[in-house]
């Protein structure tokens, strides 16, 4: 199926237009209804509060979306964590006096007072991660990060970030990069905000990065993010070398539409070092059926300029597919797992072909503190500059989480 250039580009933005009609469509009738105002009113708070309930692709990660073959970020991440209380709990403290001691909580940020009986901060967990992504064009990405996550007495969290990535790519010498990042996370009310800083060491070109994520519930089951991020672009050793640098920022929409059907949608913009500039769009659409999902994916990425710096940055590109996923207990709660299989069709530089994928995850609850995932994945889509061939890209991931 052909695509003409104006229309590839135009549809990013038919594409949250559309969305967006139908959100408001869906929404109206959903309010109307007795039913759905009671399902409303019974998971408001899980909804508005619990980061369970939204999907992984909503969730903090340092790499925006960037490239089609990131489909399913259900498969890639991991599990969410719990939600920030609004308050700690009112936890009395024996005084010398007899008297007990509260802890006072600011009514509109949540926060506490230091109370004697509560540190100040706690480690909650540690997260190694491990990650190796290559494909038939000779690049090898190995991600090693370690995370350890701090819950502080008035409920934020900040996090610290590690690790020792390599980047090689043919013909050029391997870059290595020593990430140091923190991150704070706190809620105001019904936002939720997340900022963070950090120092890229990459021999010669050590580069600072900054980052900020929001959070707000529009209503129960729908969650607006807005997302913001400048640092180096660390596509492949060749980007490093160039010194290829992007600010990228872009808005979110998560709609659980009911109980077992969800919508997510991104818009992402981006503004690089070397003048060029990039727009994506990416849109899912999810039904569970018990153990079972169907979804239904539409991906597009454009650059206004080509670029010799190594990055791929094709001036139309587009990519829909459709999905089916299973997910399960393999040994009663001990192992779990997923698996998903995508088909459909991409269109690249007026160029059309197959596109399609699979996935597997598994996570092993080792212990009540400690969970191990591993997780292999293989897409056919388009992620380098040539055109002549599919990017076979496959990626092995491993993750342990250690909780405190």
């Amino acid at each position: 199926m052909k695509f003409p250039t104006v229309f590839v580009r135009f549809l990013t933005w038919q594409q949250i237009l559309v969305t967006g009609s139908v959100f408001v469509s869906l929404l109206f009738r959903t309010t109307d209804s007795a039913a759905a105002t009671k399902y409303s009113t019974d998971n408001f708070s899980s909804f508005s509060l619990d980061r369970s309930s939204l999907p992984k692709a909503m969730i903090f990660r340092q790499q925006l979306i960037a490239g089609a073959d990131n489909f399913n970020p259900d498969l890639k991440l991991s599990a969410p964590r719990d939600y920030i209380p609004l308050s700690l709990p009112l936890t009395p403290t024996p005084s010398s006096g007899g008297n007990s001691k509260t802890t006072n909580t600011n009514p509109v940020t949540g926060a506490s007072s230091n109370n004697a009986g509560t540190p100040f901060i706690l480690l909650e967990e540690l997260k190694p991660n491990i990650r190796n992504d290559w494909n038939n064009s000779g690049q090898v990405n190995r991600i090693i990060e370690e995370t350890a996550t701090f819950r502080l007495n008035n409920g934020d969290r900040l996090f610290f970030t590690t690790g020792y990535n390599t980047y090689e790519q043919t013909a050029t010498k391997t870059v290595v990069n020593i990430p140091l990042q923190i991150d704070w996370e706190t809620k105001v009310n019904s936002l939720k905000f997340r900022q963070g800083i950090g120092l890229d060491l990459l021999g010669g070109f050590n580069t600072a990065n900054f980052n900020v994520k929001v959070d707000y519930p529009v209503t129960a089951g729908l969650t607006l993010s807005m997302d913001l991020q400048q640092g180096a672009y660390k596509f492949n050793a060749i980007t490093i070398d160039n010194k290829v640098s992007a600010l990228r920022y872009g808005p979110s929409i998560f709609w659980q539409i009911d109980k077992e059907t969800s919508l997510f949608s991104s818009l992402k913009l981006g503004s690089y070092s070397d003048n060029n500039q990039e727009q994506q769009s990416f849109s899912r659409i999810e039904r569970k059926m018990g153990s079972f999902s169907l979804a239904g994916n539409l991906f597009t990425w454009n650059y206004k300029n080509s670029t010799d710096k190594g990055y791929f940055a094709p001036p139309d590109f587009l990519v829909y597919s459709g999905e089916l996923a299973w997910g399960g207990d393999v040994i009663q709660d001990a192992l779990h797992c997923q698996l998903s299989v995508s088909v459909g069709q991409q269109h690249v530089n007026s160029k059309d072909s197959d596109a399609g994928g699979y996935q597997t995850k598994c996570t092993a609850k080792i212990s009540p503190n400690i969970e191990a995932d591993f997780g292999y994945s293989f897409s056919n889509v388009k992620t380098t500059v040539s055109t002549l061939s599919n990017a076979n890209s496959q990626s092995i991931a491993t993750q342990i989480r250690l909780k405190f």
